[in-house]
């Protein structure tokens, strides 16, 4: 699927690597700035961990993932006693 064009006056630039605390998976990073306002959020793709929130913001990020963890570490379900 082709990448969809930013709006008219949307700007992007790169904004480096992440790396999610919960899994270790490894993302690229857009961030589009525009003279309109954007509420949206991202969860990493393995974990499921929050990355990033915004709302009514003029700037929002893209998260690529570009290397998934060998292993991911999730936490034992919890049980009442």
């Amino acid at each position: 699927m082709a990448p969809k064009k930013p709006k008219p006056g949307v700007r992007t630039r790169d904004g480096g690597e992440y790396t999610c605390p919960g899994c270790g998976a490894i993302y690229r990073v857009t961030v589009f700035t525009s003279p309109f306002k954007d509420t949206g959020h991202a969860d990493c793709e393995v974990c499921n961990l929050p990355i990033k929130s915004w709302n009514q913001a003029t700037a929002w990020w893209s998260y690529k993932l570009t290397k998934r963890p060998r292993q991911v570490i999730r936490e034992p379900a919890k049980t009442s006693p």
